[in-house]
C-alpha cells in the first residue's frame, strides 16, 4: 500500500506521533504492510486520506502500512506514557544485545 503522493497525508515526528491499538487482526496483503494481532500497540508516523496508517509496532520496531479501521487511537495520556516507557526498555535491551554481539564477533 504505497500512497500516491496524497497532499492530504499527515506525517508525524517520532516524539509526537499518535499511538493506536489494534482492535481487529489484519493480514498483510503486500510486502510494505504490517500483519497485526488484536491488542498490539503501534506508533503512527503517517496518516493518509485513503484510510491507511503507516506505523511502527512497539514490540519489535517493524514498520508498515495497515488500514485505519483495524485500530483505535489511544487518547489516555497515562497509557500512552506507559507504552512509551515500554518502547524505551525494548530499545535499550536491543542495544545491549547488539553491543554484546559486536564484542564477541571476531
Amino acid at each position: 500500500m504505497k500512497p500516491d503522493g496524497d497532499k492530504e497525508e499527515v506525517v508525524y515526528e517520532d516524539w509526537d506521533c499518535p499511538q493506536v491499538q489494534c482492535v481487529e487482526q489484519y493480514l498483510a496483503q503486500q510486502a510494505d504492510e504490517l500483519n497485526l494481532e488484536a491488542t498490539e500497540i503501534i506508533n503512527v508516523v503517517r496518516k493518509t486520506n485513503e484510510g491507511w496508517y503507516e506505523g511502527i509496532r512497539l514490540s519489535n520496531g517493524q514498520k508498515g502500512w495497515f488500514p485505519v479501521e483495524n485500530a483505535v487511537e489511544i487518547t489516555n495520556e497515562h497509557v500512552r506514557r506507559r507504552n512509551l516507557r515500554e518502547r524505551y526498555r525494548v530499545i535499550q535491551a536491543a542495544s545491549i544485545v547488539t553491543n554484546n554481539m559486536a564484542k564477541t564477533t571476531p
